[in-house]
C-alpha cells in the first residue's frame, strides 16, 4: 500500500501528545472505498466511500418497474445482478425500451409495498449494468443520459443527475449523496416512496433489449454505516511501530472494487488519520478482507 499521514492526522498526534486535555480523539475506526486516486497530506476523507454496514434496502431488484414514455415493464434478470445490502436475492431488472420515444422511463409508485420508503435525510444509491458500448452509445451524447428522481410522487421528487461519459460499459455504481441534498422537483412530502429511472436516448428510434440496461438494489445508509471499529492496535514502544488491523468480514462492503482504505478518529466530524491505496480487489460474500497497517516513528 502507498500509504500516508495525513494533515489531520498529525494534527491528532500533536493534539493527543502535547495538550494537557486533548479534545481529539485517538484513531480507532476506518473506511474502505472505491477512488485509485493517490494519496495526498491534504485529504480529508476517502476518494468514493462505500458503506460497509448493509444500511437499508430500498428494493432489492425483485419488483417490477413500471414503463412509460418509451420505456416499457421491466422483467427479472437472475443471470446479472448485483450482490450486497446483506440481500440474498439473485434478481435484478432488465429496463426493456421498444417504444418510439427517446425518453424511456420506469418507475415503482409505491416503494412502502415493494420495499421499503426512503428516507430523505440519508445516503441512497443503486447500480446500473450497462451491456456493452453498443448500448451506451444508445444514450444521449450530450446532457442528461440517466436520470433518478426520488420523492413522494410523480411530480414532487428530488433528482441526480448523470452524463454520459460518468457511464462505464459493466455495473454503475450509482451515488446520489444524502437524498435531500439534490434537486428538488415541486415540494417533497412523506413518505418518500416514489422512485424512478428515466433513460434519455440519442434518438427515438433507440431501444433496450433484456440485458442491455439492468437496474439492481436500490439502498440508504447513514455516516455510521461507512465506517468500522479497528480490530486491533498493537504498539511497540521498542520498534516504535504502531500496527493496525482493520478487517471486512463476509457480509460487509460486498459488491464492491476495493480500493483505498482510510482510519479514522471518533470526533464529532470524525478526522481522517491516513489513507492507502492499492490494486483493487472485487468483494463478494465468499471474501474476507483483513488490513494490517503499520506507521514507524524511527
Amino acid at each position: 500500500m502507498a500509504g500516508i499521514k495525513t494533515t489531520n492526522g498529525k494534527k491528532i498526534l500533536l493534539n493527543r501528545g502535547f495538550k494537557s486535555s486533548p479534545d481529539y480523539s485517538i484513531p480507532s475506526q476506518f473506511k474502505v472505498g472505491t477512488s485509485s486516486t493517490a494519496p495526498a497530506v491534504t485529504d480529508t476523507d476517502l476518494g468514493a466511500s462505500i458503506p460497509i454496514d448493509n444500511g437499508t434496502t430500498n428494493d432489492d431488484g425483485s419488483n417490477q418497474l413500471t414503463g412509460s414514455n418509451g420505456g416499457d415493464n421491466s422483467t427479472d434478470n437472475t443471470s446479472v445482478f448485483k450482490p450486497g445490502a446483506g440481500q440474498s436475492d439473485d434478481t435484478a431488472q432488465n429496463l426493456i425500451a421498444n417504444n418510439g420515444n427517446a425518453t424511456k422511463t420506469w418507475a415503482i409508485s409505491d416503494l412502502a409495498s415493494a420495499g421499503t420508503v426512503v428516507d430523505e435525510t440519508y445516503y441512497v444509491s443503486l447500480w446500473l449494468y450497462i451491456l456493452n458500448d453498443t448500448a451506451k452509445d444508445k444514450l444521449l451524447t450530450s446532457g442528461t443520459a440517466v436520470e433518478v428522481k426520488l420523492g413522494s410522487d410523480s411530480s414532487n421528487y428530488f433528482s441526480k443527475t448523470f452524463e454520459v461519459s460518468t457511464l462505464a460499459t459493466g455495473w454503475n455504481y450509482l451515488d446520489l449523496g444524502v437524498l435531500n441534498t439534490n434537486t428538488e422537483v415541486g415540494t417533497v412530502g412523506s413518505p418518500v416512496d416514489y422512485f424512478e429511472i428515466v433513460a434519455t436516448t440519442n434518438n427515438a428510434t433507440d431501444t433496450f433489449s433484456a440485458g442491455d440496461f439492468v437496474y439492481d438494489l436500490l439502498r440508504s445508509y447513514q455516516d455510521s454505516d461507512l465506517l468500522k471499529d479497528f480490530t486491533s492496535t498493537a504498539i511497540d514502544e521498542v520498534a516504535l511501530t504502531v500496527t493496525t488491523v482493520c478487517e471486512l468480514s463476509s457480509n460487509e462492503a460486498n459488491g464492491f472494487d476495493i480500493a483505498e482504505i482510510g482510519t479514522f478518529n471518533t470526533d464529532g466530524t470524525p478526522k481522517m488519520d491516513g489513507r492507502d491505496t492499492y490494486t483493487a480487489e472485487s468483494k463478494a460474500s465468499t471474501d474476507e478482507f483483513k488490513f494490517t497497517i503499520t506507521e514507524g516513528f524511527n
